[in-house]
């Protein structure tokens, strides 16, 4: 009895007469059930045993691929160790301040959050700047946010579409090979925004119905940490406001007001620094560079690296001269004067940043941005299965429809304006990957019972 009992709380179970014979050699499929499946009587053991999974084979590849190594004479000075992150974050770890983010001094910066660079300061601090040891902690953290994304996964799924969906997209996303590459070899907050939109996904469910002063105003806390990390994380919360405004009304007032009370008393400090420093409350002050390498005469859409300060040593200089304020505003001007002009290349190239980001290729590739098969493969299968996913939500009648959908329409719109790479997908792919786990574990219902009688058929011979 205590067994059946159990067997009841599965997400996945297999027949007792496809119970393992521990005499026979086993298949794959039976190495899979031994290791991943008697955790499903225990969803936390399930948890630690991803969570160590995910974990371990991230720190395997980095160290196999020796992605921590550290270039002692690059050229560079080490720009690629975080690139504008890494420049802030030695900065601070030096007594400079925030500031500095480009390859030359520049002074006081806003361009980036400051979350992130301070625990690569932090970092700094404790394993030197520009380190292998500090090479190595880094990517040692990144591999502990991208494998906790695993949990929230397995939560989000739990909670909205089933545990089998879950446990899958926690499977999933353990493997997944373009989250472990930017995990093990790019200093950058990518898996820590993965994490956040998953995490903030999930946390976010009951506002819907909830009317909660505490929760509403703990929401608000988690989007001002989220806004201090990647500002584009806040969008997310749009779907649950207007789905609980929509059953709620007027009752939402109380406790939206409270979460957004809360949500600016978190990032005060950061806005008042931004205030001291350039005279206005700003999160981010980057939005007019970015828009500007990204739309321009001289590309159809691609990000032209030789019009970020980055890459420009005249550019740099610049920034350096007029300061950050200025520099973003004659950037804006820029931006002005191109939309003005050209509004036709402008809609064109916005176009070819829609297709790139959800399916990895462009319409017009350039010789620095060409089409790699491997990549629109993937990309795309994973965008096919998230979106089938969402579309079995609604034929479902599953009312959290509306939030995935939501999500994945209202994150990429800035950068459908701006510049669409890799590490921007793959902030929102957790969101598809759990869509496209349920339409797998759909998929596969729907197929057992063909399954059993093609095997009900074939044992009666």
């Amino acid at each position: 009895m205590g067994e059946t009992k159990r067997k009841r709380h599965f997400s996945f179970s297999f027949p007792l007469s496809e119970r393992i014979d521990m005499h026979k050699p086993a298949t794959a499929r039976e190495r899979i059930q031994k290791v991943v499946f008697p955790a499903q009587g225990s969803p936390k053991f399930f948890l630690i045993v991803i969570f160590l999974f995910a974990f371990a084979l991230r720190l395997s590849v980095m160290f196999a691929t020796s992605s921590y190594h550290v270039v002692e004479n690059d050229g560079t000075d080490h720009f690629g160790f975080g690139w504008e992150m890494g420049r802030v974050a030695r900065s601070v770890a030096e007594g400079g301040g925030f500031s500095s983010p480009l390859p030359s001094p520049t002074g006081p910066t806003a361009i980036v959050g400051p979350v992130y660079p301070l625990l690569l300061a932090l970092i700094f601090k404790v394993f030197g700047v520009y380190t292998t040891g500090s090479a190595i902690a880094v990517r040692v953290v990144q591999s502990v946010f991208s494998s906790l994304t695993c949990l929230f996964l397995y939560l989000c799924g739990r909670d909205t579409v089933g545990e089998a969906t879950g446990k899958l997209a926690a499977l999933i996303w353990a493997v997944f090979p373009l989250n472990i590459f930017f995990t093990v070899t790019k200093v950058w907050e990518t898996s820590l925004t993965a994490l956040l939109a998953a995490a903030l996904f999930w946390y976010m469910l009951p506002l819907r119905h909830s009317l909660s002063v505490s929760r509403w105003s703990a929401t608000g806390a988690l989007l001002a940490i989220a806004a201090l990390i990647n500002t584009s994380l806040v969008v997310l919360v749009v779907p649950f406001g207007l789905s609980a405004l929509w059953r709620n009304r007027t009752r939402l007032l109380l406790p939206a007001t409270a979460a957004a009370l809360t949500c600016v008393a978190v990032i005060s400090p950061w806005l008042v620094r931004n205030r001291l420093e350039f005279g206005k409350f700003i999160l981010r002050s980057n939005f007019p560079l970015e828009f500007r390498v990204g739309n321009n005469e001289f590309s159809p859409g691609q990000k032209l690296e030789d019009m970020h300060p980055a890459k420009s040593p005249y550019l740099n200089q610049r920034w350096h001269d007029i300061g950050e304020v200025r520099f973003m505003g004659e950037e804006r001007d820029l931006n002005s004067r191109f939309l003005a002009a050209d509004p036709n290349l402008f809609a064109f190239a916005t176009v070819n940043r829609m297709v790139n980001y959800w399916t990895g290729a462009w319409i017009m590739p350039t010789l620095d941005f060409p089409n790699s098969w491997p990549v629109i493969i993937g990309t795309s299968i994973v965008s096919l299965l998230g979106l089938l996913g969402i579309r079995r939500m609604f034929y479902s009648g599953n009312s959290v429809a509306f939030m995935y959908a939501g999500c994945l329409f209202i994150y990429p719109l800035l950068y459908y304006v701006t510049t669409s790479q890799p590490r921007f997908y793959h902030s929102i792919t957790p969101l598809l990957i759990l869509s496209g786990s349920f339409w797998l574990v759909n998929w596969k219902n729907r197929l057992a019972p063909y399954a059993r009688g093609s095997g009900s058929g074939s044992s009666l011979m």
